[in-house]
């Protein structure tokens, strides 16, 4: 059985991760004219359109978050991939597209423009990462989709 990943390594790696994919989502957004700057001095303002931007974000969720952790790299996103930590089931078997999607529902449910349910999951989505102070080190999607995630 792995050694649980420390929390320092798991917060770099979501710091890492979110930094990536924002960056991918940024110039996704540019090429594809979805946002575009008036020049490259003033960027304040990135003019996009919500429902070209929403379904870039969510490639990118899907592409980041659970196409490579479950096909590429088997449990690690790029960050986690650096700091040589990964996902596993809680019986330490290898993570599936399935729970890999739950792992990352709060990111969807991110993108739905209900007013009060965009509300609560950005307040979920925000407290999620501060889990892992507790004795288990899980976040709360690690407890809905039963996993952890371990030093490999």
């Amino acid at each position: 059985m792995e050694p649980l990943a420390s929390r320092s390594s798991r917060l770099l790696a979501i710091l890492v991760d979110i930094f990536i994919s924002a960056l991918f989502r940024f110039v996704f957004l540019l090429i594809t004219g979805v946002a575009e700057f008036s020049t490259f001095t003033d960027l304040k303002k990135v003019e996009k359109l919500g429902v070209g931007s929403s379904i870039i974000s969510i490639i990118c969720v899907v592409i980041f978050y659970i196409l490579i952790p479950t096909y590429v790299w088997k449990g690690q996103t790029i960050g986690k991939r650096w700091l040589k930590i990964a996902v596993v089931k809680e019986d330490n078997q290898e993570v599936n597209l399935g729970t890999m999607f739950v792992r990352t529902i709060f990111s969807f449910l991110g993108y739905v423009k209900i007013k009060y349910l965009s509300f609560i999951v950005g307040i979920v989505a925000f407290i999620d990462p501060f889990f892992i102070f507790t004795s288990e080190r899980k976040t709360l999607h690690d407890r809905i989709a039963k996993t952890k995630v371990i030093d490999v």
